[in-house]
């Protein structure tokens, strides 16, 4: 099978990832090693306690990043689209991937040896950079997460959701529908709740005309009256 490679200099989608700051030589040095692949839909990136290999870029297409929780229910940390990276959260005392990541949609990626990534970013003291920013804002979100889970009732959960939901699909009002790739226990497995209440509360929202689904396909969003309700800031 012939091997693809992309240019990372004219990749649109480097603009919404860590090499978008990055200088010519520097994206010349990934595109040299980079090789593009690809995911069918249902299949693992990687599992929780693989190690790592590699960098991850995603070029197109979404996968849920989960970890195994009690009586094996999986938490959805977030969802991943374009622009997103993964093995970058490793280093000699934490050798392994800390989650799962499983395609919810087939995905095209570029992925570039471990040991190689790391030796063009020690030379480039920008993408080290990115990387470090791109570490503290997953912490960040962790954080974040972590306290909505403990504090922010089922309707505020799943009213972040949606934004979630809306924020990884572009979602914007007047432009036309789309259709979800995440089921009603994938959004409860994102927020902490059980796929009954994520029922009963997306019933309660098309009630009060803060959305309005067919089937898998969201056809309207209150973006403003979902904020209000979840206390978000995005």
């Amino acid at each position: 099978m012939a091997i693809i490679r992309y240019d990372c200099i004219t990749c649109k989608i480097k603009n919404c990832s860590i090499l978008k700051a990055c200088d010519t030589p520097t994206l010349i040095a990934i595109s040299t090693f980079k090789i593009a692949k690809s995911l069918n839909k249902g299949e693992k990136l990687f599992y929780e306690g693989d190690p790592v290999q590699g960098i991850y870029f995603i070029k197109q297409g979404f996968l849920k990043v989960e970890l195994n929780g009690k009586q094996g229910r999986p938490l959805i940390l977030h969802i991943a689209g374009q622009g997103a990276i993964f093995g970058h959260r490793t280093n000699s005392f934490h050798p392994y991937h800390a989650c799962t990541a499983t395609a919810v949609t087939d995905i095209q990626y570029c992925y570039i040896p471990l040991a190689l990534f790391d030796d063009i970013a020690e030379k480039n003291p920008v993408l080290k950079q990115q990387v470090i920013n791109q570490l503290l804002t997953e912490l960040e979100l962790a954080e974040k997460k972590s306290v909505n889970l403990a504090h922010k009732t089922v309707r505020e959960k799943i009213g972040e959701a949606l934004l979630i939901l809306a924020r990884v699909y572009n979602y914007e009002a007047k432009r036309c529908p789309f259709r979800i790739h995440f089921s009603r226990q994938d959004i409860a497995d994102l927020t902490g709740t059980t796929k009954e209440q994520v029922s009963k509360t997306l019933n309660d929202f098309e009630k009060e005309n803060l959305v309005k689904c067919v089937a898998k396909k969201i056809i309207y969003l209150d973006t403003e009256a979902l904020r209000m309700i979840s206390g978000a800031n995005h």
